[in-house]
């Protein structure tokens, strides 16, 4: 259940490959590629050197010179992924929680790349057993996947260029770079269409687990149909699910690749918050409420917007005034979820006259969905198993969404609930005798800050904090793993942007985030307060094109909880947390989960392997992902003994 090292899972059987010695006998010997130093973590490399080296020599012969270039590109590709890796490898455990979990987003990029020469070895293999009689058009699905496989390794060997750049420049074993001009690189490199379209093509998701790859076809496929009538009025989502588009892009994926880069590139926030609302909308939303374990209350509740009065450790009287900021005071939601109805609970019907039946336990979510879309609804799946399971009820808050309601607006209104929450957990079915918060992506970090904020002003500080894939650092700044979403069917490096752009977009005004004064009313003194400590930092804020009209504050720790300084971190209660290999946030988590623990928290990181970002929506499709459901359930349940 702890981090698990990243070795090479065996994707081909030995019978199935050609192995060097065998090769040797087919081509010359200055064309033999060897093991340097007789590294067997480079055989891999060298089998599909080898092969390629062979396959290009027959091509040659038959004077088949386009198929020839595409195989020595591949060729040169490799060359360069290998030499790379070599100069990774002993930077590695640098950047790792532990000697248990051996983790970060250096670690992913060589196993990824180790991943993709193993993969492309079973192509390589069937085009040199046919290659006497093999042609672009004989054997065209295989010539397709050897062009994206081209693409893949090109991109591939300029980021790892960039991460030998970065490892290098590197002097406080920072996973977050302050390399301008290697970050410059990787930029441009991101704009070219043609460098994405090999990860979203017929190899889309093949760094992820088997049972997920449909999964993730399905929803890539979607989204390509789903661009092409988004902007139709009266849309209708019947329409979609046996519309032409859908099953053209099923059956095309290079031309969905094309689709998604090029949506990508026009108009990714618009685009992608209305993709992810689907799962808000008409039959979709029905199946949400239907799907998961049975419970006996799933509830929608109001907050109404009234002043909140709270004593804090030290005995100082606070008033924590209702969320105003951009869209007005309005009722704030909330969604109950709980295993069973109590007796005095919202929705039961009947009073309560005794404490016995309530739960000791309350938890607290708040939904990801980047800032700017999705709401308790979509993740009911899990919700509804997490209740069950724990035996406690959970309330969701469904916070107001950017941009129309940008940062801090989300900050206050989670944070104007868990208060709620102490003072009303009768109405929730418990005792608050333990309060856990938990939240995945943007939900995590949004209770991140919340638990900085009780820190700050000396309330009541929960019991226990679960953050599931979370970013921690919402700056203009680059790490290995986030270098992933260039790779990534779910969320592109174009809609990350866009969305921290948004959550600090355009209309983000500095006063209303003079944070957390400006949530209280009257004159406010902090209950923590170092004179020697602002914020913890070991990088520099690098300038991106896609954030050029974006005033972000400078040194907010409530914005970034990773340069928190320490006095504050060291407030934390126990935390878990949880990421996966291919994860975006996954540096934020291993940097995050260092710092707590470096400062006496308790702190465990679980780091999965193969699964993608979003994991926990999957769990009732995928076998691999319901077992990361299970292992967040697990650190929930241990917070609840």
């Amino acid at each position: 259940m702890s981090a698990m090292s990243l070795g090479i899972p065996p994707m081909i059987t030995q019978e199935e490959l050609i192995t060097c010695l065998e090769i040797e006998k087919y081509i010359n010997e200055e064309d033999v590629h060897r093991c340097p130093n007789g590294d067997v973590s480079a055989c891999e490399f060298c089998k599909l050197l080898n092969i390629f080296s062979i396959v290009s020599r027959n091509f040659k012969l038959r004077s088949s010179l386009e198929s020839a270039k595409l195989i020595d590109e591949c060729h040169n590709h490799v060359g360069e992924l290998r030499s790379s890796v070599e100069k990774l490898i002993p930077h590695l455990a640098r950047y790792d929680f532990d000697e248990h979990v051996k983790a970060n987003g250096y670690r992913t990029f060589v196993y990824l790349v180790k991943r993709s020469v193993n993969k492309c070895l079973i192509v390589a293999n069937e085009i040199n057993e046919s290659s006497r009689y093999c042609t672009p058009k004989s054997h065209a699905d295989l010539f397709e996947k050897l062009v994206d496989w081209n693409k893949v390794f090109r991109v591939l060997a300029s980021m790892m260029e960039c991460l030998v750049d970065f490892v290098t420049e590197d002097k406080v074993d920072s996973l977050f770079t302050s390399s301008s001009d290697a970050l410059d690189r990787l930029i441009a490199m991101s704009k070219e269409r043609s460098n994405m379209v090999g990860f979203q093509g017929k190899l889309l998701a093949f760094q992820f687990c088997k049972s997920v790859r449909t999964p993730l076809r399905f929803v890539s496929t979607l989204m390509a149909a789903y661009s092409e009538v988004y902007q139709s009025q009266g849309f209708l989502w019947s329409s979609l699910a046996s519309s032409k588009a859908f099953l053209y892009y099923w059956r095309n994926p290079t031309e969905r690749a094309d689709r998604i880069s090029k949506i990508c590139s026009d108009d990714p926030l618009r685009f992608f918050k209305q993709f992810w609302l689907i799962q808000e909308k008409g039959v979709v939303k029905i199946l949400s409420n239907c799907l998961g374990e049975p419970v006996d209350a799933n509830l929608e509740i109001s907050i109404p917007p009234v002043r909140i009065n709270v004593t804090t450790r030290s005995g100082k009287k606070l008033t924590i005034l209702p969320p105003s900021e951009y869209v007005g005071i309005k009722p704030i939601m909330l969604r109950l979820v709980s295993h069973k109805v109590i007796n005095g609970a919202v929705g039961s019907g009947i009073p309560n006259t005794s404490s016995e039946n309530l739960s000791k336990t309350l938890i607290i979510h708040c939904h990801g969905g980047g800032f700017v879309s999705q709401s308790s609804n979509s993740h009911l799946v899990y919700l509804k198993s997490f209740a069950r399971g724990a035996g406690a009820p959970i309330i969701s808050v469904d916070y107001s969404l950017s941009p129309e309601a940008p940062y801090p607006r989300a900050l206050h209104e989670s944070f104007y609930a868990y208060l709620w929450a102490l003072e009303n957990a009768h109405l929730l079915g418990s005792t608050a005798e333990s309060i856990i918060l938990t939240g995945d992506s943007a939900g995590g970090f949004i209770l991140t800050g919340v638990t900085l904020l009780c820190i700050e002003l000396g309330v009541r500080i929960p019991d226990g904090l679960q953050l599931v894939y979370t970013p921690q650092l919402l700056e203009s700044v680059v790490s290995p793993a986030r270098l992933m979403s260039l790779a990534d069917p779910l969320i592109p490096y174009q809609a990350l942007a866009a969305c921290l752009a948004a959550y600090v977009g355009k209309t983000f005004n500095p006063e209303l985030a003079q944070l957390p004064g400006c949530f209280v009313e009257g004159p406010w003194e902090p209950e923590e307060y170092s004179n020697t400590e602002v914020c913890s930092r070991k990088f520099c804020s690098l300038a991106l094109d896609e954030l050029d009209s974006v005033n972000l504050p400078h040194d907010d720790w409530h914005l970034s909880p990773l340069i928190a300084p320490d006095y504050l971190l060291s407030k934390f209660p126990p935390t878990s947390l949880v990421t996966t290999t291919f994860d975006p946030c996954q540096d934020d988590c291993v940097e995050f989960a260092k710092r707590l623990k470096g400062l006496g928290v308790p702190t465990t990181l679980d780091v999965l392997n193969d699964l993608p970002h979003g994991f926990l929506n999957f769990g009732r499709v995928s076998a691999e992902c319901y077992h990361g459901v299970e292992i967040c359930f697990h650190r929930l349940k241990q917070f609840c003994q």
